[in-house]
């Protein structure tokens, strides 16, 4: 007497699978959509206060004045210093132009330029704002809002 072996699945098989596989996603693809939209905000903020936190630390290093621009309308912030030896004026920016507009989101600032003096303190000379600033990423359903103090201390 011969046995067959059987090898794979049968079609009924596949098509439970399949159903099961279709019903999970279904139930799973709208949370894991809100999921990802909050962390993209929240990343942006994130990466915010890194930039924030550089440009106090840029001051400290140079020993001079390091702003922190905010460029709400292209979503957009960095910061720069003057870097030459003898402080002529001659302005660098310190690692790179966040540039957030690619995610979406829309990006809303109370001030364009924070400045830090060489103790790391915010400073208001020249074009320099006040140090307390508000500054929102949103995707139009989360938002993630970064607020600073006078004194340039981060609050989120």
């Amino acid at each position: 007497m011969l046995e067959t072996q059987r090898r794979g699945f049968t079609l009924l098989e596949a098509i439970i699978v399949m159903t099961v596989m279709a019903i999970v996603a279904a139930l799973g693809g709208p949370k894991l959509s809100a999921a990802l939209h909050r962390r993209t905000s929240s990343s942006a903020a994130d990466q915010f206060v890194v930039t924030h936190s550089l440009a106090r630390a840029t001051a400290l290093r140079y020993g001079r004045v390091a702003q922190l621009h905010i460029d709400a309308g292209t979503r957009r912030f960095w910061v720069d210093v003057d870097t030459s030896a003898n402080g002529i004026g001659q302005r660098a920016t310190i690692a790179n132009v966040r540039d957030v507009s690619g995610s979406g989101l829309v990006m809303t600032s109370t001030r364009t330029v924070l400045c830090f003096d060489s103790r790391g303190m915010a400073a208001t000379s020249g074009s320099c704002e006040p140090g307390d600033v508000k500054v929102v990423f949103s995707d139009g359903a989360t938002a993630d809002t970064v607020s600073t103090t006078l004194l340039g201390k981060v609050l989120r």
